[in-house]
């Protein structure tokens, strides 16, 4: 049985190995590609596939990227396995991704050919993991720093978009949240960690593999 495939990423390059990694397998058939959360959205309501496989982080667009999209996509589609492309290595936010319903993680430093294993494996019901992302649970556990502030999954995708760029008005509506929330869930998070300035967070989310 050929395994219909859907692939996002906003990197072109990494897109075309992704897809290169996928047809070779021989057993999978890449049926679209999109380069953003609204892309893929379209595709999603007009192709029929079994997998979907997409970036954690492409910022832009009405319906966003990370926990939002996962989220988006595991709504609309509760029976369509996702498997998630990323760089971001902080346990926490793995944990989260997995919770959502992602049920493949790729690292994205590995070589491509895992994408093609990890869609057997979402095809099949079964959960998939790169080695360097199985090493992040194995030694991190689920503290997001190293003096066990924990920082909630609410927090760290605010957090996480934060620092990549986006205001506060942004987030607010990515998320379909108030802009009162989602400040207040920022401070929270500096409160938390005893940052006072927001230079100081981006270094945080970097150092700890929130941000991409």
């Amino acid at each position: 049985m050929v395994l219909r495939t859907i692939i996002a990423d906003d990197h072109p390059v990494v897109l075309m190995g992704a897809r290169a990694a996928l047809e070779a397998a021989g057993d999978i058939e890449v049926v679209g590609e999109a380069a953003n959360g609204d892309r893929l959205v379209e595709l999603l309501a007009s192709l029929p596939c079994d997998v979907v496989v997409t970036d954690f982080s492409m910022p832009g667009g009405r319906h966003g990227d990370g926990l939002s999209l996962i989220d988006l996509i595991r709504r609309r589609y509760p029976r369509l396995p996702v498997v998630v492309l990323t760089m971001v290595n902080n346990p926490a936010v793995l944990q989260t991704m997995r919770s959502r319903g992602a049920l493949g993680l790729c690292d994205k430093r590995a070589p491509l050919r895992e994408v093609a294993v990890a869609v057997r494996y979402a095809a099949a019901g079964r959960a998939y993991m790169s080695d360097t992302i199985r090493r992040q649970f194995d030694t991190g556990g689920l503290q997001t720093t190293a003096d066990n502030v924990r920082l909630s999954a609410r927090e760290i995708e605010v957090v996480r978009l934060y620092v990549g760029g986006m205001s506060i008005s942004h987030i607010a509506e990515q998320l379909s949240r108030s802009v009162k929330t989602v400040s207040r869930q920022k401070r929270d998070a500096m409160r938390k960690l005893g940052i006072d300035h927001d230079s100081r967070l981006s270094e945080y989310a970097r150092e700890r593999g929130i941000a991409s």
